[in-house]
């Protein structure tokens, strides 16, 4: 009774064992295939230097990325008025990664501009959805000729930077 008992103990163990390698080889398998980037330590084992450098300017030159700020609508708000802001990505979808959104908030009051407030935060690219960076905020609360640039950069995986791009649009602030 008490080595069957051992032995049924084993069993299951080398069971659970199994079976967490195969649901471990699986899902990994199963997160390479979700991956838009191939590896690129294969293509260095396959190709010789000068071909891997070719393949790289092909690569970089697909990247047409463009934002532009879509919202608030209009040419002029109000201080203290609730305000969304957010961009449009146009261009090149491959990505479906995430982005980092830095928004500045430039004041110009009596010919004098300066840095009023910075933003930062984070969203997702993709073809799905192509509004990206938004967030909504109160915090202008001087009036003003408002200059609100928008740097989004791009990173794979990895958490490199693929790609930056920025986008400017002008606004009226009224008391």
């Amino acid at each position: 009774m008490g080595n069957s008992r051992i032995l049924l103990i084993f069993l299951l163990l080398v069971f659970l064992v199994i079976t967490g390698f195969l649901f471990y080889k699986f899902s990994d398998e199963d997160q390479t295939q979700i991956s838009t980037n191939p590896a690129p330590t294969n293509i260095i084992e396959e190709a010789e230097e000068s071909d891997f450098i070719e393949e790289e300017k092909v690569d970089e030159s697909k990247h047409d990325l463009k934002i532009s700020i879509i919202s608030p609508e209009g040419e002029a708000f109000e201080t203290s008025q609730a305000r969304f802001y957010k961009a449009l990505a146009e261009g090149n979808f491959k990505y479906d990664n995430q982005v980092k959104c830095n928004w500045e908030f430039y004041l110009n009051q009596n010919n004098d501009e300066t840095l009023y407030q910075t933003m930062e935060n984070k969203s997702i690219l993709s073809d799905e959805s192509q509004d990206v960076c938004g967030f909504t905020s109160t915090f202008i609360e001087d009036a003003g000729v408002l200059r609100v640039k928008l740097t989004m950069t791009v990173y794979d995986r990895l958490n490199e930077n693929i790609e930056s791009v920025t986008a400017e649009r002008i606004y009226t602030v009224a008391k």
